[in-house]
């Protein structure tokens, strides 16, 4: 009598290597992805420092911009916006000045101050015993209380401003802190120079192992992404940021928060933001890969638009900043990304693979 015939479970029965020549593979190509990774770090580390400072740009120039509007307010002008001041504004940004606004001290109240202080060094000069007791209202006699009483009347005289060069740079608070942006920066460099290598020979292992018609799958639509993911890159720093920085400068100013830009956290949230708007302007080839399995239908996307519409919103809030401004821009694209994305769905043929009725390669 016959064995009944049961299910191999070695999915490598028929192939041509075996599974630990497989792995061999996958650690050689990974091998060689990580040298030409550590190529390319090796690559950024030489501009790093320029990189960083082209980072610094937006929040410097917002900060300049900041300082520019608050110092026109407080020589009281109303509408620091104002289309016929952006001269002005221009050239107070120009020049990095703050306003400040000055009171002099009374010449009689300086001239005091300053007799104690001489006749202060003067006693810590001549006293030498450790069993000297100061007195503590020796230096209150020598003020007179006209002086102090001008002194509170300060408050109620004309302000006087005066200019001065901003001294407000992105700081460190850590030793390390410097090094580790500086060698993040160089990370970040030699991942983008090193990507299409590290991409080839990745590629090269995966592809191995895919039918023709799933490597043009991959070939069509991997431009495609990385073209859409490169605009929410570009957007979010060259469009989005400046207004991100300039509402947080303004929100800072309402709750009368002082603002001392760290580095660090800067440079994180100038990685972040781009990073979530390529990854949100993945929406059309998401909406065509679920279409393409059959797990939505064309009608769901037209006939839910207001759902998804909440949706992108919702999305957009959680990728950006907690700022209104941010959302909006993110999610104003996002909606013309979901009609492209309907027409992909509409226009583009299925071919066969992906979304079609399976059939053998080799048949």
């Amino acid at each position: 009598m016959d064995r009944i015939s049961t299910p191999n479970d070695d999915l490598f029965e028929n192939s041509t290597m075996t599974f630990g020549e497989h792995l061999r593979e996958l650690q050689q190509a990974l091998t060689k992805a990580c040298i030409w990774l550590g190529i390319g770090v090796a690559i950024g580390l030489f501009f790093a420092n320029q990189v960083v400072a082209y980072i610094k740009t937006p929040l410097e120039q917002a900060i300049h911009q900041y300082h520019a509007e608050r110092g026109m307010a407080l020589l009281g002008v109303e509408d620091t916006k104002a289309a016929e001041l952006k001269p002005l504004r221009d050239a107070f940004a120009a020049g990095a000045w703050v306003v400040e606004e000055v009171v002099p001290v009374p010449g009689d109240l300086q001239n005091a101050l300053s007799q104690l202080r001489s006749e202060d060094t003067t006693d810590a000069d001549s006293d030498t015993s450790d069993d000297a007791v100061p007195d503590p209202e020796a230096g209150d006699a020598a003020i007179s209380p006209d002086a102090i009483e001008r002194l509170a009347e300060l408050a109620d005289q004309a302000p006087q401003f005066q200019l001065r060069k901003s001294q407000t740079n992105v700081s460190s608070f850590e030793m390390t802190e410097g090094f580790m942006i500086w060698f993040k920066a160089a990370l970040v460099i030699g991942a983008v120079v090193s990507s299409p290598f590290v991409f080839y020979h990745l590629w090269t292992f995966v592809a191995a192992g895919l039918h023709a018609h799933e490597r043009r799958y991959v070939y069509l639509y991997l431009p495609v992404s990385v073209g859409l993911f490169v605009s929410g890159v570009l957007m979010a720093f060259y469009v989005v940021l400046q207004y991100v920085i300039h509402f947080l400068l303004q929100f800072n100013e309402s709750m009368d928060v002082a603002f001392e830009p760290r580095l660090n956290y800067y440079v994180s949230f100038v990685l972040l933001l781009p990073l979530g708007f390529g990854i949100a302007f993945q929406l059309p080839l998401v909406m065509l890969f679920l279409q393409r399995i059959g797990l939505l239908e064309t009608e769901a996307y037209t006939s839910s638009w207001r759902v998804a519409v909440v949706v992108i919103f919702v999305i957009s809030m959680l990728v950006t900043p907690a700022d209104w401004t941010s959302m909006v821009l993110l999610a104003i694209p996002l909606l013309f990304l979901y009609l492209l994305g309907i027409g992909m769905c509409m226009f583009l043929p299925r071919g066969r693979g992906l979304g079609s009725d399976a059939y053998d390669p080799v048949s």
